[in-house]
């Protein structure tokens, strides 16, 4: 047999080897993927609130879920809403939905409904100091923005407007949890 013959032989012997164990790491990976279980697409959404020390706060982006919106929102309309998540000097987290603008920044709700559109804030924001929720910088032509004053727990403290809409949920390892709202427009 020519020596050319045994060179061929080793080297389809090698590829053969290591198509094997290209297919033996496939398919441990696929086993391992299974092993764990499906992702889990129906989790709460949440926010990280791990480092969020008390007297602090962090905005975020409202769910999409249909089942975490307040009643009367849809999911189409989550765009529209922030969610304000605040932890308080005692450390107890708190999360509220607001009314937003067109660039995603949370406005002052001054309709008789907490969902409506919201007059313009340079900064709205809670102040751990003196314990409420306020526009602290109103935008140009918008001074009345100042006017409305929510305390940290979401109740209106100038009778000027609702009451802010409480996001319910609960701290989880360092996550903000949302529990599912109860919707008597989806019963």
């Amino acid at each position: 047999m020519p020596a050319g013959g045994l060179d061929e032989r080793r080297l389809l012997a090698l590829a053969l080897r290591a198509m094997l164990a290209v297919a033996v790491l496939a398919a441990l990976l696929v086993l391992w993927r299974f092993a764990w279980g499906p992702p889990r697409q129906d989790a709460a959404p949440s926010v990280r609130v791990a480092r969020l020390s008390p007297g602090s706060f962090v905005w975020a982006d409202a769910p999409t879920d249909v089942r975490y919106l307040p009643a009367g929102i849809r999911p189409t309309e989550a765009a529209r809403l922030r969610l304000l998540v605040l932890r308080d000097q005692q450390g107890h987290v708190r999360a509220f939905y607001l009314p937003a603008d067109s660039d995603g920044r949370a406005t002052v709700p001054a309709g008789p409904h907490w969902a409506s559109p919201g007059l313009a804030c340079a900064d709205f924001a809670p102040d751990f100091s003196t314990h409420d929720i306020a526009c602290r910088q109103t935008a140009p032509g918008f001074p009345f923005a100042a006017r409305h004053r929510w305390s940290l727990d979401g109740r209106n403290l100038t009778g000027a407007a609702a009451d802010l809409q409480p996001a319910p949920g609960r701290e989880v390892n360092g996550d903000f949890v949302l529990a599912p709202v109860q919707r008597p427009d989806l019963q």
